[in-house]
């Protein structure tokens, strides 16, 4: 029996803002074929080249500079239709029900592996291959092996859970400008998006779901008394009689992010202060929503559960100056005000922002406290308190603080939300 592999499997990040597509030609050479559940790399997530580190997740597709190391696939689990047990697959290449996806650096040729080469092209196939029954699909990022051995069993779709971590500390290296605009050759410039990156603890994970609005159904497209599915006819996973062998997978962020920028008003010294740490934490007094360290996200929804620890998150920050708003004498790290918009030259358009990765929380009046460190030379550090006014962090968006240091307070100037989106929020004074 001749064997046909085909990857037309799509992944897409519902949040894009772009939209190109890039198909592998599938072979439809008979009845009698195995057909493998593959990959159509149409993805709209990005994990290296466009984030400064390797964990935060964002853009258009899911590419790596460094296959070793940035590079950790998605992983992809296949129940039977009833999600009472898993599905049985065609075969003997991949016999178990958790299944490594692995796309090349440009984020294309999506292929099932068991191990992974040297290199991209150095890493065999092996596919996964669909019979005539129905299966359900789930998937996640990043890939974990562990889950292999830790999800062995499923009775209900409530079963399909995965360990999820938020890191309580870390060191972020803020060397790369990621301002949206910086000065160069005597007058500011706009960065190019390509270097927008999220400067963040390059330990820290970004976990994707599959949130399946279009469905999760799939078999090999030969289910009896149904015509067979052919490579241009389009997937119907929200059907149960013969949905075939292609899935797109729309994969969204289970968590949410915040971002700070911090600027001198004008207000706080002459000299260069550098920006050395922040802090999230529970208000004294308050009902300990914020949490850190383990929980489970489902693989339906991207719920987070079970998690306990109500740890303060805090981030060490190095190679961070803060640009001084002035009157006159613009340069590397001193801007003229010019507007408020992102056109504009301004606090929030010349500083750059530092990220951490958190758990989804409503919030309201007086329940989180955020702490700025900001130091002078070699003047003693100063801690900035703030009180944060009530809102939701909510998967899948960025919220954004912009936060204006004077003397004698920390005053949050700006507060802002899109989905991975960055959320601009009100301006803070310190």
């Amino acid at each position: 029996m001749k064997t046909t592999t085909m990857w037309v499997m799509a992944i897409a990040l519902v949040a894009a803002t772009s939209c190109s597509e890039t198909e592998t030609d599938v072979i439809d050479s008979g009845d009698d074929d195995q057909i493998a559940l593959g990959i159509t790399p149409n993805l709209r997530v990005e994990a290296g080249t466009k984030s400064a580190t390797k964990s935060v997740v964002s853009g258009d597709a899911i590419t790596y500079t460094n296959y070793t190391d940035d590079a950790p696939g998605l992983g992809v689990l296949i129940t039977n239709e009833a999600v009472n047990g898993w599905y049985v697959p065609d075969g003997t290449d991949y016999t178990g029900h958790h299944v490594w996806y692995m796309g090349d650096e440009k984020g294309a040729n999506w292929i099932s592996i068991q191990e992974k080469g040297v290199t991209f092209d150095d890493t065999d196939e092996s596919p996964y291959y669909l019979t005539k029954e129905i299966g359900k699909v789930y998937a996640y990022y990043p890939y974990d092996a562990a889950i292999t051995k830790t999800l062995t069993n499923v009775s209900a779709e409530a079963d399909l859970k995965i360990p999820v971590t938020v890191l309580s500390s870390g060191e972020i290296n803020a060397q790369r400008n990621n301002a949206k605009k910086y000065w160069n050759a005597g007058a500011w410039a706009s960065t190019a998006r390509a270097d927008l990156a999220n400067l963040c603890l390059p330990a820290e994970k970004d976990y994707l779901y599959f949130a399946a609005e279009g469905g999760r159904y799939v078999n090999n497209g030969r289910a009896d008394g149904f015509s067979p599915v052919t490579p241009e006819d389009e997937p119907d996973n929200l059907g149960t009689d013969n949905p075939g062998y292609k899935i797109n997978l729309d994969m969204k962020h289970a968590m949410a992010m915040v971002s700070f920028r911090v600027y001198d008003g004008g207000r706080l010294s002459d000299n260069d202060v550098n920006f050395t740490k922040f802090t999230i934490k529970n208000h004294a007094g308050g009902t300990n929503l914020f949490k850190t360290g383990s929980g489970k996200m489902s693989l339906t929804d991207g719920t987070i559960t079970e998690t306990i620890t109500t740890t303060e998150l805090s981030r060490t920050i190095t190679n961070y100056v803060l640009m001084r708003q002035v009157e006159a004498g613009e340069g590397e790290h001193a801007f003229i005000k010019t507007g408020t918009t992102t056109s504009g030259i301004n606090g929030k358009t010349v500083s750059k922002s530092v990220s951490a990765i958190v758990y989804p929380v409503t919030f309201g009046e007086n329940e989180i406290d955020l702490e700025i460190t900001l130091k002078e030379g070699n003047n003693p550090p100063v801690v900035y308190p703030v009180t944060l006014v009530g809102n939701q962090w909510e998967p899948n968006n960025n919220y954004i603080y912009t936060l204006s240091a004077g003397r004698n307070k920390l005053t949050v100037m700006d507060v802002s939300v899109e989905p991975w989106v960055d959320n601009e929020q009100d301006e803070i004074p310190l």
